[in-house]
């Protein structure tokens, strides 16, 4: 009878331990300025465990905390980087040259004169054509470079701005650690950015909708313009109609052109990337905004790995989409 009584506890223990291992479990908050969502199956609550590597991550690339490596390094008071900085800094470099400076993170100083950075402003500041003009010296990605791990910048007034890029790779840095801890089925969203392993709660792969290029919407109230079915890779979506500034019934986005100093104003309203790691997806994304569709189009030929969504303005200011060949296979029918 005791013989009897231990199998069935041991029979009961492995039902429930079976039972917790496929449990999905979803875990919510803000971070960056913005929020994060994250599904995973896994038989242990991981929450606590991720607010240490959102700490981590905050403690070198979040620009609003003063206390970060690159607040001390945009502001004289560190050059040395650590391995976050780093991988940052050279996937920055890569898509800056892939994307003839489209692309470039040291517009820190006008992103901020615009308003669209740590230093807050009055939401109707615009700024003045000397200002912008003498900023733009610098700017440019010529003027950094990491030697023996050490940063070095021609000029004191030049900054880095890692919004275009670290929402993407802090994407990668908890998917990561997903996968050191063997979850092999999740979703990481942090303010839009996604990447997915594995399979959904449904056993599908992840279904993620791509948003309509609607002003004054909101995370509860969005459209999807269509919805991907993907898995294992990554995808970030960068667009003009969510934050902008207003001033006398014009409106100026928050993409900069590097190389004017001004809001970017071209056909595309929101591009979709999807790539290995959502660092890149993140980048090239905002690259894509900064280039316009047709430049966008002759960039993506030097590309590989990299599939697009491009929703944008014709002639006649009808809306309608362009997309990679590659990127169909996602679409859900």
């Amino acid at each position: 009878m005791r013989n009897l009584i231990y199998l069935l506890i041991l029979i009961l223990l492995f039902s429930c331990t079976n039972k917790s291992k496929n449990q999905y479990q979803f875990y919510k908050g803000e971070i960056h300025g913005t929020y994060f969502h994250i599904t995973y199956q896994s038989s242990f609550d991981l929450s606590m465990e991720i607010d240490s590597v959102f700490k981590v991550f905050n403690a070198s690339l979040n620009n609003y905390d003063p206390n970060s490596l690159i607040s001390k390094i945009n502001f004289n008071e560190e050059n040395q980087t650590d391995s976050l900085f780093r991988i940052m800094f050279y996937k920055a470099k890569q898509v800056y040259e892939e994307s003839d400076g489209a692309f470039d993170i040291s517009i820190a100083p006008i992103v901020n004169e615009w308003g669209f950075g740590w230093i807050k402003k009055d939401k109707n500041n615009i700024p003045d054509s000397s200002k912008i003009e003498n900023l733009l010296n610098f700017v440019g990605m010529d003027k950094w470079s990491i030697v023996d791990n050490k940063i070095v910048k021609d000029c004191q007034e030049a900054m880095l701005i890692s919004n275009a890029i670290a929402k993407g790779q802090s994407v990668d840095f908890v998917a990561n650690f997903l996968v050191s801890r063997k979850v092999e089925n999740f979703l990481v969203e942090i303010g839009g950015e996604i990447m997915c392993k594995g399979k959904n709660p449904n056993g599908e792969n992840w279904r993620i909708g791509i948003d309509k290029p609607i002003e004054n919407t909101d995370y509860e109230n969005r459209e999807n313009q269509i919805i991907i079915n993907i898995s294992n890779k990554a995808v970030a979506t960068s667009g003009n109609y969510r934050k902008f500034i207003e001033n006398e019934n014009k409106k100026y986005a928050h993409t900069i052109n590097p190389k004017t100093g001004y809001p970017e104003e071209n056909e595309l309203l929101s591009v979709t990337v999807i790539a290995k790691d959502c660092m890149s997806a993140d980048a090239y994304a905002t690259a894509f905004m900064a280039s316009g569709l047709e430049k966008s189009k002759n960039i993506l030929k030097n590309l590989n790995n990299i599939e697009v969504y491009f929703i944008y303005l014709d002639n006649a200011n009808n809306v309608q989409d362009y997309y990679t060949k590659n990127f169909e296979q996602y679409i859900l029918k």
